[in-house]
Parts: structure tokens; sequence; C-alpha cells
């Protein structure tokens, strides 16, 4: 890429710009909508570039707007089925701003990357021209960009691609440049060591009441499998994401190294240097080669989406890459694969007749029935078993999924990432063998439009998740690292979140575990707004650690800084001597609960908190808050449990930076759990 930044102003690809819907709506909140596209963007007919803005009345607006970028291309009318805290639209016409939307393009493949922030500067650019006539005005709004995971990648590229187009950003779970496929890969081999047995293992150490010790009764191949992980990243609190997790948006990725490398997946079986060549490893050992014949194909009629289905979150975005493709059969086998293999994500391979030589990944095996994985070899979309028979010979093979989680052991790259130190020797030089060139910095370009380096032109807060299962928590680290590099460290803010993970939605996957990140990255876009607007410096950088691929923070809310109400709950029976982390009851005895919540400085005031005693995941009832001398405020509640069992209490928490409980935009929110035996 050239030194030079890109400004729509003077490209002409997008001089042609078009409105066709321009109309006042009363919902969700009153606004004016505009909707249009680019003429002459058009790839081979389709991918048009289109915008959506929606700008607040008049007396509502305070001359900025936000503008989204998700992980994958979507449609322009991607925010529009939102609800609640999730709703982009109505958080910006309520909090000052216009909010801007753009398919960036649409998602194509093969074509230049820097189509996704060309695309995302031209619609900010018209969004203004159209913010000046319609208030009547010739001030220049005020500009920011946000998107997480693969949207973070977006949103650091537009910063470091433009300049004047955004005057700040915010990017969330963030990513870097050896983020993908790295990440998924090492957590998944964790995954197939560890086994169900061994992940609930690993999750019992860390509930309150455990021993603390997440290696406590593995054998040692699952030891230094989950070492490798916790090295590379993986948070040690995030394990109860296992159940629901799977591997990410790995086997979307997975094609572009088939298209750039397909001699790994053979190399890895047979040479030097690689994992699968040793006959006495857990590679050769879990291997299967199952070869069988079809007994029947099965197409079924297409389902429409669940009501309500919409793939616009950080974590499952992706799926639209692969919307609208030819229907792939599900594929009945004569034989059931052998009891006990490892079947997660297997390729099937067509050995004999018309198809022989198709491949695809398998989604899910039931019993003798495979159902196809939708990535579908990428974002080719079409159904290379069309000519498939009852009778062909296939075979269902773990081979290149098992090489895929040992992908990243044989991608190391420069010294500024720091969790590859574990395959490196003395000298620096890499351990295992490496293939000739790095994939992830390919797919960080595809995804951001440039390779990300730090050299921001404008106002960034980063926000990450400390459990986030998908983006470690380090990428932040690294980021700040190369801003820093490019001396533009007073820029840049980093906040981390504690107990969330990488979703974005408020529809949490496990709620006893995780409280969503919502509020904080609403309170930081309207922080770097003031930034930049007013001059008004945010919240400092937290305090952190960075040790062994784990990031933690200090205990207690003043020495970690960021903005989360930081809670400390403790539990009662009544044959205890004293409150603690784990307390004993009989039926029917009353349990007394107390908690003390604490307040990082300038982050506002508590707003709420809640108890649910018998994980029924209903929060609904408001503890009241106790304000204490020292700035603190306590919660004091009792609870009887009517049946015997093991429970984990769970009290969350929010806080506001005007102390306003009703503004749903800007909770900030944790959480903390205990113990209850129950005889």
């Amino acid at each position: 890429m050239s030194n030079q930044l890109y400004n729509p102003d003077h490209d002409p690809y997008f001089s042609e710009p078009y409105l066709d819907v321009e109309e006042w709506r009363d919902t969700p909140v009153r606004h004016y909508y505009v909707h249009g596209g680019f003429k002459g963007t058009d790839i081979d007919g389709a991918n048009e570039v289109r915008f959506c803005f929606y700008f607040p009345e008049k007396d509502k607006y305070e001359g900025r707007f936000f503008q989204y970028v998700s992980p994958a291309p979507e449609d322009e009318h991607e925010s529009e089925h939102l609800k609640g805290a999730d709703d982009k639209i109505s958080f910006c016409l309520t909090h000052g701003a216009y909010y801007v939307v753009s398919n960036q393009g649409g998602f194509v493949v093969g074509h230049d990357p820097s189509r996704l922030y060309k695309a995302s500067s031209a619609s900010a650019q018209l969004s203004r021209k159209i913010a000046k006539k319609l208030y009547g005005t010739e001030e220049r709004p005020f500009g920011y960009i946000f998107g997480g995971s693969g949207g973070s990648f977006k949103t650091m590229g537009a910063m470091e691609a433009t300049e004047g187009i955004w005057d700040g950003a915010v990017p969330y779970v963030m990513a870097n440049p050896m983020a993908v496929p790295n990440v998924f890969a090492s957590r998944m081999h964790a995954v197939r060591l560890l086994g169900e047995e061994g992940l609930e293992r690993v999750t019992a150490a860390m509930e309150p009441g455990g021993s603390g010790d997440i290696y406590e009764g593995l054998d040692d191949l699952q030891r230094v499998a989950l070492k490798e992980a916790s090295m590379m990243g993986f948070p040690d609190r995030a394990w109860f994401c296992h159940p629901f997790m799977g591997d990410g948006a790995l086997m979307v990725l997975v094609p572009t190294v088939y298209a750039m490398f397909p001699y790994y997946f053979t190399d890895f079986w047979t040479k030097e240097g690689y994992e699968g060549v040793d006959p006495n490893g857990d590679a050769a050992r879990d291997r299967m080669q199952h070869v069988t014949t079809v007994a029947d194909i099965i197409y079924e009629e297409k389902k429409p989406a669940a009501d309500g289905e919409e793939f616009t979150s950080v974590d499952n975005s992706w799926v639209n890459t692969m919307l609208g493709g030819e229907p792939l059969p599900k594929i009945v086998m004569k034989d059931l694969v052998p009891e006990g293999a490892y079947q997660f994500h297997c390729r099937l391979r067509v050995l004999s007749g018309e198809c022989k030589g198709a491949e695809i990944n398998i989604d899910t095996i039931d019993g003798a029935v495979l159902t196809l994985h939708p990535e579908n070899n990428g974002a080719e979309n079409k159904n290379p078993f069309k000519a498939l028979k009852v009778g062909d010979q296939i075979m269902v093979d773990n081979s290149d999924a098992i090489a895929m989680q040992f992908f990243h052991r044989h991608q190391i790259p420069d010294a500024s990432y720091k969790v590859y130190d574990q395959f490196r020797d003395a000298e620096g030089k890499p351990i295992p063998a490496q293939l000739p060139m790095l994939v992830s910095p390919f797919i960080a370009t595809s995804g951001a439009g440039i390779l990300i380096d730090g050299n921001i032109h404008g106002k960034v807060i980063g926000l990450c998740s400390v459990l986030d299962e998908s983006a470690c928590p380090w990428h932040g680290d690294w980021y700040k690292g190369a801003v820093a590099r490019h001396g533009k460290a007073d820029d840049f803010r980093l906040y981390y979140h504690d107990n969330s993970i990488h979703d974005d939605r408020t529809t949490l996957e496990d709620k006893q575990h995780q409280v969503d990140y919502l509020g904080t990255l609403h309170q930081a876009l309207l922080d770097v707004a003031a930034w930049a607007e007013k001059g008004i410096e945010p919240l400092p950088t937290m305090n952190y650690k960075f040790e062994e691929g784990q990031i933690t923070l200090p205990v207690h809310a003043a020495d970690r800084g960021g903005m989360q109400p930081v809670p400390f709950a403790c539990v009662k029976g009544a044959a205890d001597a004293s409150f603690g982390k784990v307390a004993e009851a009989a039926v029917g005895e009353p349990v007394k609960f107390e908690a003390v919540i604490e307040m990082p400085p300038h982050a506002g005031s508590v707003t709420g908190a809640a108890w649910d005693y018998e994980r029924t995941n209903d929060w609904s009832h408001e503890e009241e808050l106790l304000p204490q001398a020292d700035g603190t405020v306590k919660v004091v509640s009792t609870h009887v449990f009517t049946k015997p069992g093991v429970y984990y209490p769970c009290l969350k928490v929010r806080s506001n930076r005007k102390g306003d409980a009703a503004d749903i935009f800007t909770q900030c929110k944790n959480l903390d759990r205990v113990k209850v035996i129950v005889r």
C-alpha cells in the first residue's frame, strides 16, 4: 500500500450517488430515513455499494454520527431488527447522533479488499452532505466508526487508511494480524484432548469453591495441550464456553489454507517436523479415515430462517458469506464411523463415481447421516455432489481437522507476538517446521482492507473482553503496542471488560457466567466523541498484567480503572462462623448474602444489583443499594432454599456514568458468584 491516505472525495468510482428512499419514520424512534447507493459500483451485476442513514429530529441532533461496520459485509438494513439495548439505531438517535451503516460493498471474493474502507468512507462523506442539508447548517458533522471481531479489523483499517473521514473509533473484541485461524486452532487442539470430562474438570476448578487449578486431575497430554492454549491466550476462566463455542469461524477460514498450502494437509502426516508423523503422538492416535459407501442422498426443503433470526452479531455474521448458495444434500452412510472416533468437522471425500475427487467439510455426524458444513468450500457456494449416486464410495476423514489444530505452530510471526515464544528456541528461532509464508496476515488484510499496523489517524478507544474465547484478550495489548510504535499512544485508550466473552448481544449463551459489554461499548463511543469534539480526556487505559498469554486485572476497582463496577459477593449459612465464598445450609434454613460494589475513579455510580439464587436466569428483583462511607455500595439479602443440591448464586450489578438507571444503552455491567451446598 502507498503512503497516500484515501479520500473518497477524489475517487470518481463514487461520483454517482443516488437516493431512492427518503422519509420520516416513527419507529423505533422518530427519525428521517435515507436509503441509496452509488451507481457503477456493482461487481458482475451484484454487490452495489448501498447505505442506510437514520437522522434524529433536529432538536435531538448534537452534530455527530456513529457508523457501524460488521465482521462480514452484510445487507445495509442489518440493524433494523435489533431491540432493547442491542438496538444500535435507537442508541444513536437518543444520544445526539445519526446512524450510518452500509453493506461495505458486499461480500466479494477475489477483489481488492480496500473496497471495504472505501465503501464505508464514501457512505460517511455522503451522509455529511445530507446532514448539512437536513439540519440547515454548514457545520461538519463529527464521525465515529465502530465494529467488533472482524468488524474491529475494518474499524482499525478505516482509521489507518484514511484521515479526516472519521474523528474517532471504537474497535471491540479486537483481532490482530495473526489472529485467525490460529486462535481457533490452538483451542480446538485442547478441546480434542480434554474431551467432555476434562473440560468439565477445568470448568469446575474455576467455579466458586473450586481448586483454582485448571490442570488438576488431567493426564500429561491434556496438561500440555491446555497449557499451550493458555499461553496462546485462551482465557483460563473461559472454558465454561465449551458447550457452545464450537470452533468459531475455523471452517470458514480453512479454505484459505487449502488454497495457499494444499500440501500442508499431506506434509503434516508424512514429513519430519510435523506432529502427524509421530506414530505415538495424539494426532496419529486420533486419526480416522472411515471408508464406506453412500446408502442414500437426501435433499431437504429449505426452511425459512427462524422468526427474527438475523446473522448480525460478531459471533454469527460470517454466516452471511454462505447465504444464497446451492443446497447441499445430506448423505447417509452404509456403515457407521467407529465408536469413539473423533468426529468434529471431518472431511467428506468422494472416492468413486462421477463425483470422484469432490470433497467438503462435514458439519455433523448423526448416526449414519452426514450434514455438510454450510461454509461450502469458502464462498464458492456450489454443490459439488449433484452427480453423487447411491453405492459411490466415500471416506469420512478427520485428518485435516486434526492437522488444523497444529497449524499455529507452523506459523511463527515476529517477536512482537509474544504468545508464540513457547515455540521458539533460545535464539528466538521457530522450533517446529515452518510454512513458507504466514496465512493470517492475508486473512487480516482481506478483513480490513489493509494490513493493520497501529498507524491510526484519530482518537481510538479499544475494548476487549477478559473472557473472550475467540479474539484473545492480548490482541488489545498488541495493538496498543503497535500504536505506541507509531508515536500515537496519546490518541489511544484500552479497556478490558471482565466477565464478558466474544459475542456482542444481550441474549447471552450462559447468563450465569457472563454479562454483556454493550453498555460499556456505547459509553466508549460517547467518550471518544467527547474526546474529539471537546478535548475531554477519556478514562485512562486500564491497569492489567499480560503474562504467559493471559490478561489479568487488579482485584479492586480503584487499581484496575476502566468503567465497570466490581462486586465482591459472599455468603453465610446458619452454621457458618463468617461470610465467605462457600456456605452450607439445610433445606428451609435462611442463607445470608452480602456484597460490596466498588466503582473505578470517575466512572459513575452504581445503578442496580440483583441476585439469581437458583439458576433461574431471572435478575428482575432489584436489591436495595446501601451507600457506604468509603464510597462503596453494599447489598444485603436472605434466601431460603427448598430443595437440596449445589447452587451457584449469581449477583449481577450495573453502573452508569451519570448515575442514570433509566438509560438502558449505557449500563456498565459485572457479576460475582458464590457457592451454596444445601443438605
